[in-house]
């Protein structure tokens, strides 16, 4: 499907409103970083059960600040603009770094407008994402680098909604509860005798005293200790030398199975 701007507009307003109602001016406040990835929340939400298929249909890549996408970054003032929006300016503490822009609204008419228009599992998922992250972008970062798409793919490679396609097929069945209306009285009499017979047994029975492992209040420092610290300590071979180092890794490790297996949402 080709890229939907009203629906990019649609996620970042509804966002912006939900953030609106937090208690804390300050907590109403977000940015492009905090907007961006919330919005590839919302098409991770939604491709799970349309077959990887996006809500925004927009092209999100994996970047060095997460899941990004031009063209999500390209309609965040258009679309505050048209509900009006305030817009902050927040100068940068870097001479090689722009200023930065925060974004709020509070409007209860345009929330409920706006969440009648979207999906039900966006917005329920939504909400709690903003109010669990609200605007604390290392939290929110952790959580977007962890899901399935961001650990299955490398910097600068597209992400794959595909992956988020959620498997039937090895569901577990939930299991049937036995309910009392379905017995017989007679069966009804016998499960009740059961059951107050191994309660009086429970009853009856004697707590089992805890053992305890005895506390050491003296340990013994002697040779045979200090040689098993200097064995230890040998096998952690020579102590590095103070100062900076600088680690390098192959560009392998991306895809390597140890980063598919943390935490893959």
């Amino acid at each position: 499907m080709p890229f939907d701007p009203s629906h990019v507009d649609l996620l970042l307003q509804y966002v912006l409103l939900v953030a609106g109602e937090e208690d804390k001016h300050t907590d109403r406040q977000l940015g492009p970083i905090h907007l961006m990835k919330y919005v590839y929340l919302a098409d991770l939400v939604y491709a799970r059960r349309n077959q990887g298929k996006t809500f925004t249909s927009a092209h999100w890549q994996f970047d060095k600040f997460g899941p990004w996408s031009q063209e999500v970054r390209e309609r965040i003032e258009p679309a505050f603009l048209v509900i009006g929006a305030d817009k902050k300016i927040s100068p940068s503490n870097y001479e090689d770094k722009d200023d930065g822009f925060r974004w709020s609204l509070r409007n209860e008419r345009l929330l409920q407008e706006r969440e009648w228009k979207l999906p039900a599992d966006i917005t329920m998922y939504l909400k709690r994402y903003v109010d669990r992250f609200g605007q604390d972008a290392p939290s929110l970062l952790d959580h977007v680098y962890s899901t399935k798409l961001m650990l299955s793919a490398a910097p600068n490679e597209h992400l794959d909604f595909s992956l988020a396609v959620e498997d039937t097929s090895s569901a577990v069945p939930e299991p049937r509860q036995l309910r009392m209306d379905n017995l017989s009285e007679k069966k009804k009499k016998k499960l009740k005798e059961r059951m107050h017979a191994l309660q009086e047994k429970q009853k009856s029975r004697k707590p089992k005293a805890l053992r305890l492992v005895p506390l050491v209040k003296n340990p013994r420092v002697d040779e045979v200790y200090e040689a098993g610290i200097a064995w230890l300590d040998d096998l952690a071979g020579q102590p590095l030398t103070p100062g900076e180092k600088a680690a390098e890794f192959s560009d392998e490790v991306w895809q390597s199975s140890t980063r598919k297996g943390g935490n893959v949402s």
